[in-house]
This record gives structure tokens, C-alpha cells and sequence, in this order.
């Protein structure tokens, strides 16, 4: 339901920009990747969340930027949109979640993974790990191509086959209303809305009921198969051994 392994092809991205920007705090900043623990860990189902403008504060700074090709979908602040109703989650998460998705964040990569991940409670080398796993943390990767003829190419597209997942963490299109194009163009959006899906797994607000609450490979696998519990080991493995290599500790900057 959600999304599967991804093929990447680079593009250019375009959209358009609002304002609303929550900036990363002035001061000198590092120049090598994070700390190996990372910054963030998980909170429990049900934690109180920091806002927008915490984490932007909480962002560890470096000029370290393994993948410059992102850089303009990293700087790229999408106008704010009222979602529709996502109908995989219940109505707690469309009320308290889905107003919070908003993408008001620029920096280099690495800091977009911080503060989304600091902004829904995740742990942010998890988050790393998962951008290795759906992208190699190219913002421009399109994936989960599709024939043209199943109908879930996004408007527009023109050719006989199309992708229907983008960005970082592989955002598939079809099951996020609303998202597209912004999960494609702006690097905090893309992130920023997975990350919102995932909290709304580990709170149970899903559309199958609080089996998922606090299981926080259960949620990951649930973003690959769409079906709780079931077709994820393979890529919860996957996930688990990035997040043990730590591969980005050693990429240059």
C-alpha cells in the first residue's frame, strides 16, 4: 500500500514558495557529519512534541553536505497547503498531526532529517538510515514506476511508464493527498510528511487500530509493505544494517 524499492533518476525541481521559514540558530557551525549517536531518539506513543522553531533551535549546524544536488529542493520552502483527509489514519491524527505538516525548514541535508526528525519524535540516525534505504539521500530520486495504463501516474506526466514515489524518503503519491508536488520539489516537506505517518504509527492511530502503538519496526516495515506485519522482513533488515553501518559517517562533505 505504501511504497516498495525505488529507482532513482535525478530532475530539476520547481515550485513555489512561501515565507514561512523556521530558522536554524546563528552561530558557528561544524563542518563534518553527526555525531555517530545522532541527536534525537525516539519518543514514546502519546509524547508531548516540540514545535517547528524548537527543533530549528535543537539543529546541530555543518556546513557538511554530502549530496550538494540537493540543494535546491533543501532550500525550496513550499506555500502551506489544508491536506485532505488521509484515509489510512483515524481522526485523532488528522487533527492533531496533519496540521503540523508543513515543511517551514531550509539547511543542508542533514539538518532537514534533524529537524523533522526532532519535530515528530524520531530518532534522527533511524531517519538517516531510511534516506539510504529509499535514496541514498537524493532528494530527486523517483521510484516505483508504474504503466501509465494503471492510472496512477500524477497528471500531466507525459510517457508510457511513471514513477509514483519521490523524494528522500520515497513518498508514494497516490496514498498522500495533497503531498504532490511538494514531497517531490522540497526536501523538509518530504521528510516532514513521512515523518508525521510514522508518529501516527507508533501513537496507533492507523487505520487498523492500535496494534502498531510504540513498535517502531513494525512502522518502518509498514512504510515499505503497506500491510502491518507482513512482506517487510527483507527491508526492515536492510534498514537495520544501515543503521548499524552508519554508512554517512564516512561520506564526504
Amino acid at each position: 500500500m505504501f511504497m516498495c524499492a525505488v529507482a532513482v533518476v535525478v530532475v530539476a525541481a520547481a515550485c513555489s514558495v512561501t515565507a514561512r521559514l523556521a530558522t536554524v540558530p546563528a552561530g558557528a557551525a561544524a563542518s563534518g557529519p553527526p555525531a555517530p549517536n545522532g541527536y534525537f531518539q525516539s519518543l514514546p506513543p502519546g509524547a508531548s512534541l516540540p514545535t517547528d522553531a524548537q527543533c530549528a533551535a535543537r539543529v546541530h549546524r555543518s556546513t557538511w553536505e554530502p549530496r550538494p544536488q540537493n540543494n535546491t529542493a533543501n532550500h525550496k520552502i513550499v506555500r502551506p497547503v489544508n491536506l485532505p483527509k488521509n484515509p489510512a489514519f483515524n481522526a485523532a491524527w488528522q487533527k492533531k498531526y496533519k496540521p503540523r505538516i508543513d515543511g517551514a525548514f531550509s539547511g543542508t541535508t542533514d539538518e532537514i532529517i534533524q529537524w523533522a526528525s526532532c519535530k515528530w519524535g524520531i530518532s534522527d540516525n533511524l531517519t538517516r538510515a531510511r534516506a539510504v534505504q529509499e535514496s541514498n539521500w537524493v532528494q530527486s530520486t523517483l521510484g516505483d514506476y508504474v504503466p501509465k495504463s494503471s492510472g496512477h501516474c500524477v497528471p500531466g506526466w507525459v510517457g508510457s511508464s511513471c514513477p509514483t514515489s519521490f523524494g528522500l524518503l520515497q513518498s508514494k503519491w497516490y496514498f498522500r493527498p495533497g503531498t504532490y508536488p511538494r514531497t517531490k520539489v522540497s526536501t523538509a516537506y518530504n521528510v516532514d510528511s513521512v515523518l508525521a505517518e510514522m508518529r501516527g504509527c507508533l501513537d496507533g492511530m492507523l487505520w487498523f487500530g492500535p496494534r502498531s502503538t510504540g513498535d517502531v519496526w513494525g512502522c518502518t516495515g509498514l512504510w515499505f509493505s503497506g500491510s502491518w506485519g507482513q512482506h517487510d522482513q527483507q527491508y526492515v533488515a536492510s534498514v537495520q544494517r544501515i543503521l548499524a553501518d552508519k554508512p554517512w559517517l564516512h561520506w564526504n562533505g
